[in-house]
């Protein structure tokens, strides 16, 4: 393990399927369970845990009503309105993605569709 700017860091391996380990010190010390969020900004991929993130569609949320032209009172009133139908939106979105059927067929197979289907090899 080496440490740069103060940073503990270490090198791993990356899979032929473009997968690598999480160090077991790091997968503990983070607490992660059998999801990450990772996220590329431009010039690195980040990966933390994935836990209870809060997504925040605030700002969203208010460029929207406001293009429709959207003011004062009436835009706090449409605001709030669909802030408020957003936890009940990601629970359908949760409950639709748990009923699509799951990939049929070997591992193998499952991978070779993965490699098919993505450009960015």
């Amino acid at each position: 393990m080496g440490v740069l700017n103060g940073k503990t860091k270490r090198r791993v391996k990356i899979s032929k399927q473009r997968q690598i380990n999480i160090p077991k010190d790091f997968y503990e010390a983070l607490n992660f369970s059998d999801e990450a969020f990772i996220e590329y900004n431009g010039k690195e991929i980040v990966i933390r845990p994935a836990g209870d993130e809060v997504v925040d569609f605030s700002e969203d949320i208010l460029r929207d009503l406001i293009a429709k032209g959207l003011s004062g009172e009436k835009l706090l009133e449409q605001f709030r309105l669909i802030k408020s139908e957003i936890p009940h939106a990601l629970e359908r979105l949760k409950q639709e993605a748990m009923e699509r059927p799951s990939f049929e067929g070997s591992l193998s197979d499952y991978l070779d569709a993965v490699g098919e289907d993505e450009t960015d090899e």
